[in-house]
């Protein structure tokens, strides 16, 4: 076995122990939380969920951030002594977490969080007059916060053991030093950091606030250290948006497909592949095509999950944007609804989705026969030239392509335009049509993207596949850059955190309060 397989057994018997002490130390008395209102919580989370699309390894964490940001007073400082039950409550109502599973020591450990970090805001407010930087640092303070509740809830081990891995077999194969640009200035020092980032980015799909409070734990930065914290913070803020690492993730994501088997076999919650596969390189053999298969069957389950979960957003925010501006610019200019338009832009782009999960497959037995080699290469050769080797994508083409490029661009929107105006489309509902078609191909795209993550080896298309990207790869980038604003300013999931979140939240609240005090009065009476 290679050094590198070595170290993936002692971390996974590490990560057994540790999982094992933890479950021991746990109390046996848990926290039974009552359901009233459940139902109605789970269902607006999904709408919640829907309407944000993001990874489902982070929905946990995303309510628990939504749930400080509304509870926690930056304008005031508020006591926090009752906030971590009342959080373990709306997790539990909203099934985040199964119910009879957070323990008194759970609640403890996230009050004592909750008051530290919180705490730490207002000792900043006291030497720091500006209002932007307070605001960044409450950002901060609310992305390390959330992160920090849910380790309570679930350790995130597995994913800090698995990053060590993949920083250490790709190290020494990547010339970061090449790969980092002079353009942002990096210091050669925080070239690691720029790995470690772009791994947790692109193979295990954290976002910005789990890669901050690993590495803040990485590093050792302690909030109690107020000019330290906000130096480091500074510092990822702009590794984290810088061009290296947006290019160094797109080569791991490129070069992932192993790396990814390897996460989802050994280190994820219900990895399949335990210590006992590494008897013989036939056993690990075994096991690996086992889990491959098995992953090719699970990646279909979430390409179907990911297509309803698309056509929800898309009805939701477009049902939304067509009452808030559609309707109303039509009966004010047009005097009357155009239901065509209307019915197609609300349709269309649900219906085009779906179909794109047609053109879907996962790969063949030739893809799992080279991740089997990788891995076997990987974890069995001492020899550099038995792993695979790191392809890296080619540099920017000709200034002719970029042209054709632009002349593809245009003419392709300007064709649409043209059918659009023939069938009656005004300006606001043709800018409309655009922005969702735009924004169904990226999303179709992202999907799709779930099957070239597990492709080890390339496949070359046929004249089908070019067409199409050739048709539909103007609408994917304009779709991107959708997605990128409206991640930033998500203007739908913020409407619902006013007027719907806010509210329920609250009416929930006052029923468990009411339920409480009623049950109180029943134990009188006894």
């Amino acid at each position: 076995m290679s050094q590198l397989g070595r170290q993936l057994v002692d971390s996974l018997t590490r990560i057994d122990a540790y999982e094992s002490d933890l479950l021991a130390r746990r109390e046996h008395e848990t926290i039974h939380i009552p359901t009233v209102g459940s139902k109605l919580s789970t269902a607006y989370e999904q709408l919640r969920n829907a309407s944000e699309y993001a990874e489902d390894n982070l929905l946990r964490q995303r309510a628990i951030r939504r749930y400080l940001k509304r509870v926690l007073s930056f304008h005031e400082h508020i006591t926090t002594d009752h906030l971590a039950e009342e959080l373990v409550t709306e997790l539990t109502q909203a099934e985040y977490l199964p119910n009879d599973y957070a323990t008194k020591a759970d609640i403890k450990s996230i009050s004592e969080h909750l008051k530290r970090y919180y705490n730490a805001y207002w000792k900043y407010t006291k030497i720091e007059s500006n209002s932007t930087k307070r605001l960044t640092f409450q950002s901060w303070i609310l992305d390390v916060l959330s992160v920090r509740c849910e380790q309570v809830l679930h350790s995130n081990i597995r994913q800090l053991s698995f990053t060590h891995f993949a920083f250490t077999y790709l190290q020494p194969k990547l010339d970061l030093a090449k790969i980092i640009g002079q353009n942002d200035r990096i210091d050669p020092h925080d070239h690691s950091l720029v790995l470690y980032i772009a791994i947790q980015k692109s193979i295990l799909k954290s976002d910005m606030a789990s890669i901050r409070a690993a590495l803040l734990d990485s590093y050792r930065q302690d909030i109690g250290l107020i000019h330290n914290f906000e130096s480091f913070n500074a510092k990822f803020d702009q590794l984290f948006d810088s061009k290296s690492v947006a290019y160094l993730s797109r080569i791991l994501n490129k070069n992932g497909a192993t790396l990814r088997m390897i996460y989802s076999g050994f280190y994820a919650d219900d990895a399949p592949i335990t210590t006992h596969a590494f008897k013989t390189p036939d056993s690990l053999e075994y096991a690996l095509r086992q889990h491959i298969e098995q992953e090719y069957e699970a990646v279909n389950r979430r390409l179907d999950k990911g297509i309803v979960r698309s056509i929800a957003f898309l009805l939701i925010t477009k049902s939304i944007i067509g009452l808030g501006i559609e309707v109303p610019y039509d009966i004010f200019v047009e005097g009357h609804i155009l239901w065509l338009p209307l019915i197609l832009n609300l349709f269309f782009p649900a219906l085009f989705i779906a179909l794109s999960r047609l053109t879907l497959s996962t790969p063949t037995g030739r893809n799992t026969d080279a991740i089997v080699q990788q891995t076997t290469g990987m974890l069995y050769s001492e020899s550099d030239s038995q792993t695979y080797a790191i392809r890296i994508p080619r540099a920017a083409p000709s200034v002719g392509f970029n042209i054709l490029y632009v002349v593809m661009f245009v003419t392709i929107f300007a064709g649409l335009s043209y059918i659009l105006h023939s069938l009656q489309f005004n300006i606001v509902q043709g800018i409309i049509f655009f922005i969702f078609l735009s924004t169904a191909s990226f999303l179709a795209f992202r999907l799709s993207n779930q099957i070239r993550e597990i492709e080890a080896v390339y496949t070359s298309q046929g004249s089908l596949a070019l067409l199409r990207d050739i048709v539909y790869m103007p609408f994917i980038y304009v779709g991107q850059q959708i997605s990128y604003r409206y991640s930033r300013v998500n203007l739908i999931a913020i409407t619902l955190d006013i007027l719907i979140e806010l509210p329920l939240k609250t009416i929930l609240r006052l029923m468990r309060q009411w339920t409480q005090f009623l049950n109180a009065k029943k134990d009188e009476l006894v």
